[in-house]
């Protein structure tokens, strides 16, 4: 969380909005530089000088309890005297926090990490470029056990399905980039024991959209595979709230035991194994 430091109570260090993915945290806090420069501000009198109806609302929209509209975004960015370009940064960051689909997300993601001065390009931006191919992790698995080098034509061969030798090379390049493959003496490419943290809020918008794209990827191969190379498996219960975090504990070990037969067994294959556990009812409302 960003941190500001206040010079004297007459001339406070406002938040430069660059250091921000959530306009509302930032609006918070450009209020708070407001009011410790000025006591006499209260959020009454701001409210009033933003547009908006009430202190109440205002609270409500720092609280995240309600959304603002467009009209009010640009009140609140002329209130803040934003220059162009940090007026267009925040409108993207509004869509960012506001949208109610993956793919608006994504397209407001790819907006914030258009700015070289954002948190999220200095933070993100390599998250992101991993995340946003499928097979970039392939590859990087598959470096594991094959020879691989600069022979884009064959590697991109190699992944079902296919690739193009020209984003078979990119993807090492960025593997190496990233730091997490390099050449060896022999001139092939291998991995570097290095992960990239999922934790942030911010790249799980190209974590998502990697989950999408491998669970097309399961749709077709069912086509793609006999049976036999190939595993499916379901079930379908009705379940506790608590019953439901065992399951996804049990899910989570399960991970745990598979990275277990990986380190103990000699690749021959890159496979794809993903697990799914969500909601296909609501509650029911009223005693049971």
């Amino acid at each position: 969380m960003p941190c500001f430091l206040f010079a004297a109570r007459n001339n406070p260090v406002k938040p430069g909005i660059y250091n921000y993915t959530d306009f509302r945290r930032f609006l918070y806090e450009y209020i708070r530089a407001i009011k410790a420069g000025d006591g006499s501000r209260t959020h009454r009198l701001i409210a009033a000088e933003i547009g908006i109806k009430s202190a109440g609302h205002l609270t409500l929209i720092l609280q995240g309890k309600a959304n603002i509209s467009r009209d009010l975004e640009e009140k609140i960015a002329t209130w803040c005297r934003f220059k162009k370009r940090e007026r267009a940064y925040f409108h993207a960051m509004v869509a960012f926090n506001q949208a109610t689909s993956h793919a608006v997300k994504r397209r407001s993601f790819e907006k914030l990490i258009a700015f070289p001065k954002s948190c999220v390009y200095r933070v993100g931006a390599h998250q992101y470029k991993y995340y946003d191919k499928w097979y970039h992790s392939v590859i990087r698995a598959l470096l594991e056990f094959v020879p691989v080098d600069d022979d884009g034509g064959r590697l991109g061969r190699l992944l079902v399905p296919s690739i193009r030798p020209h984003q078979a090379r990119c993807s090492l390049e960025l593997l190496c980039e990233l730091g997490m493959a390099r050449k060896d003496e022999h001139g092939f490419y291998r991995p570097v024991q290095q992960s990239i943290d999922t934790g942030s809020e911010v790249p799980s918008v190209a974590v998502n959209a990697f989950i999408l794209e491998m669970l097309d990827k399961a749709r077709r191969a069912m086509d793609r595979f006999e049976r036999s190379e190939r595993n499916f498996s379901w079930i379908t219960v009705g379940v506790s709230d608590e019953g439901y975090r065992r399951i996804v504990e049990e899910m989570r070990a399960f991970r745990l035991r598979v990275a277990e037969i990986v380190k103990e067994s000699r690749a021959e294959r890159v496979y794809q194994i993903n697990m799914q556990a969500f909601p296909v009812t609501g509650k029911p409302r009223g005693r049971q």
